[in-house]
């Protein structure tokens, strides 16, 4: 009989720092369905960000050299951070006694017959040897060939089949589309070697022409999220006397990113995820509806717009009601030329509803799953920090994804000129730039009248653009 272990017995069995923080949150009963032990063993399927759902075992008889893993997940670890969490969750006394599910009886099956070969060869050197190998060693029995994001460069966390049964056909999609994506990747990384050794001041980095034939072929590669990227880097080019700062800046991220997604096996699987994301490997919505919800009242804070080519891009912000810290939200909508996008959810309104996460370094954009009722007025908006605090946050979130554009935040501020039609926001803590051009700084400065209003806005690097006000009794969009 396998006695149980404790917390820090399991986190000692963690390959590394990185698995044993990642294995924490997953130690809830909620992120386990069927979750089960006997006396030798513990299983469960992890409610992954997938369609279906990670299964998991972990075989605790100390018979053969220690506990064995069994998870299809694609992470290359032993023990992965999901069979932690489950030891975790039993080490808390959260796994109760059941019967075994079909995966786990028959990995365990498998497990004691290779046991009794081992022993049954104790006469035979070289055949103990070989059976030795495969049941002493722990395993980590998830061992299908992995997605497009596992051919490009290891690293993600992609559903896999859970039967062991594999498509040719899309297998071989997959590793096509990782290997034109590979391709893009280098031929962009060569372009910016390339620009850097002749320099930001040659005249054909002028000509709208070079960066569109670069884009194009970034999208022939499958690396659409980089080619939108590409073109919104060519708008910055001549943009104001300092541009070649904004333009290295980019290429620089650009750089990143082209390195980045040929060896995620190297990073987090949180960072890999977000590298991945960033670079075009798309995440299905249905796969993202199968993740675990956060449910809770939020707040529809704010809502942008912006032109990428022929595409409307829509931003809208939800930020968690009577939390403190903010947890904040993006759920992003698209429209084609000629078939704007509409807006699903009012400023100024609540709504009581699920929301499913993204992968990414950071918990920002996320799927409106089940709401709860009709939406419900909601003008006192997000709690605000202050300006400090506000950019304390987005800097952390920029340390997690140095290729995030935009983040929100929510200050009680006053509005105060610096000169050349610039404005700024202040309070007692510091200053936050107005970015230029605003339009709305009338109604912004009418509103507050010298005194501090609750803002809502996008912080980037041309500073804070402002999309809401929040008064005692409406909310104003600006």
């Amino acid at each position: 009989m396998a006695i149980r272990p404790t917390p820090d017995q399991v986190l000692s069995l963690a390959p590394d720092l990185s698995a044993a923080a990642a294995a924490a949150p997953l130690a809830v009963p909620a992120a386990w369905s069927a979750a089960g032990c006997d006396d030798s063993a513990i299983w469960g399927a992890y409610i992954a960000a997938a369609a279906e759902p990670y299964n998991v075992a972990v075989d605790l008889s100390d018979d053969v050299g220690g506990p064995a893993y069994r998870c299809n997940c694609p992470s290359r670890k032993i023990p992965c951070k999901h069979a932690l969490g489950l030891l975790l969750l039993h080490a808390n006394g959260a796994v109760a006694p059941a019967r075994r599910l079909p995966f786990a009886d028959e990995w365990l099956q498998r497990r004691a017959a290779r046991i009794r070969g081992l022993e049954e060869a104790e006469n035979a050197p070289q055949a103990a040897d070989a059976a030795a190998s495969d049941a002493s060693v722990p395993t980590h029995d998830g061992g299908e060939q992995g997605s497009a994001a596992d051919a490009l460069g290891g690293g993600s966390r992609a559903p896999q089949p859970l039967g062991g049964e594999i498509d040719p056909q899309r297998q071989k999609r997959q590793f096509e589309r990782a290997q034109r994506m590979r391709a893009g990747l280098q031929e962009l990384d060569r372009w910016l070697a390339d620009r850097i050794r002749v320099g930001l001041a040659a005249s054909e980095l002028g000509d709208i022409e070079t960066w569109d034939r670069l884009a194009a072929r970034l999208v022939d590669a499958q690396c659409g999220a980089l080619a939108n990227r590409v073109r919104r880097v060519a708008t910055k080019v001549g943009q104001h006397p300092r541009w070649h700062e904004d333009v290295l800046e980019e290429m620089a991220l650009l750089h990143a990113l082209a390195v980045g997604a040929q060896h995620t096996s190297a990073l987090v699987p949180d960072l890999a995820d977000g590298v991945h994301v960033a670079t075009g490997l798309t995440v299905a919505k249905d796969d993202v509806l199968a993740s675990v919800p956060s449910t809770a009242l939020w707040i529809v804070a704010g809502e942008s717009r912006t032109r990428e080519d022929k595409i409307t891009v829509q931003r809208t912000w939800l930020a968690s009601a009577g939390a403190t810290p903010v947890t904040w939200a993006m759920v992003l909508a698209f429209g084609a030329f000629g078939n704007e996008v509409a807006t699903e959810f009012a400023v100024g309104s609540a709504l009581d509803a699920d929301l499913h996460w993204y992968p990414g370094g950071i918990n920002l954009r996320a799927i409106v799953g089940r709401v709860n009722g009709d939406p419900l007025p909601n003008t006192a908006g997000p709690a605000s920090t202050t300006i400090a605090d506000a950019l304390l946050n987005a800097g952390w979130a920029l340390a997690a994804e140095p290729w995030v554009e935009r983040y929100p935040l929510c200050v009680m501020a006053v509005p105060a000129p610096i000169g050349n039609g610039r404005w700024v926001l202040t309070d007692a803590t510091g200053s936050i730039p107005i970015a230029a051009g605003c339009s709305k700084m009338a109604e912004i400065v009418a509103v507050s009248g010298g005194r501090p209003i609750r803002l809502m806005g996008e912080w980037s690097v041309d500073g804070l653009l402002p999309l809401t006000l929040f008064g005692s009794d409406q909310a104003i969009v600006l």
